[in-house]
């Protein structure tokens, strides 16, 4: 259960600013149920006093007075309970009630408790508001502004993934990760061989390990690469060059984009 605020307690008591204060969470959540229960009864208190007074029913009209006088000694209502104890008093004896002074008193006394009662509700109501669950934020929501960052990584192919799926992406991306340096030092070793054979094995792995991550734009140059390579005797050294550069050098930013995130998986 939601612990009242103290400060709320101000408006709805006459405990001092001092024993409030003191007031421990185990003793806030018993006055809030002290406080719930009094606001449910009202209704019923309110008419029963009502009607025994409306038949100039004076004895049960003073056992309700009672009643209510000891439901605001248990929410610390003190003012209006020591008001309604000295009506008491005065009204004691029943055969001698004068019913104009009495009324007065009770229509006071109603209005006051009305608007006692309206504030208590308020202050129960704004707790309630306040114990309501805020909807979790999506796994896929927090990350996928990280993920974005990532010029490689398609946002839209992002927005689209369930938790689950952002998940098994994160994997794959720590996959990537472990694979990348490997596949650099492939590439860059077969091309430096002129193993041209070699060289296209490599593009055709970092293709489908891209592909994986979604950074679908470098994998397609990849794969253009291939298919315009696929005679490896017609292959120019120099002009393969720059785009293997490219690829290395891709590869290495990508890597550190992605190991930057620092994304949680759990």
């Amino acid at each position: 259960m939601k612990v009242l605020n103290k400060e709320s307690l101000y408006a709805v008591t006459d405990l001092t600013a001092d024993k409030i204060i003191k007031m421990t969470d185990t003793q806030l959540r018993a006055y809030q149920e002290t406080l719930t229960n009094a606001v449910n009864l009202f209704p019923v208190q309110k008419d029963r006093l009502e009607d025994a007074f409306a038949k100039m029913d004076y004895a049960p009209t003073l056992q309700w007075l009672k009643s209510m006088r000891n439901t605001l000694n248990q929410i610390h209502a003190d003012n209006l309970a020591k008001q309604c104890d000295k009506q008491l008093a005065i009204n004691q004896d029943v055969e001698n009630i004068r019913h104009d002074r009495l009324k007065n008193f009770i229509d006071f006394f109603m209005a006051s408790l009305t608007m006692l009662y309206k504030d208590i509700q308020s202050v129960l109501d704004e707790l309630k508001t306040k114990e309501k669950v805020k909807p979790k934020e999506s796994f896929a929501k927090k990350v996928k502004n990280q993920l974005s960052t990532v010029a490689e990584i398609n946002e839209k192919t992002i927005e689209r993934m369930s938790d689950d799926q952002i998940k098994g992406y994160i994997n794959k991306l720590k996959d990537f990760l472990d694979d990348c340096p490997a596949q650099e030092d492939g590439l860059r070793s077969a091309f430096k061989i002129k193993n041209y054979a070699s060289v296209m094995r490599w593009f055709n792995v970092i293709e489908g390990t891209l592909t994986k991550i979604h950074a679908d734009h470098l994998a397609e140059e990849c794969h253009r690469q291939i298919n315009m390579n696929n005679d490896y005797s017609a292959i120019r050294h120099e002009k393969l060059e720059p785009f293997v550069n490219y690829v290395l050098t891709s590869l290495n930013m990508l890597c550190a984009d992605i190991g930057s995130l620092q994304l949680d998986d759990r």
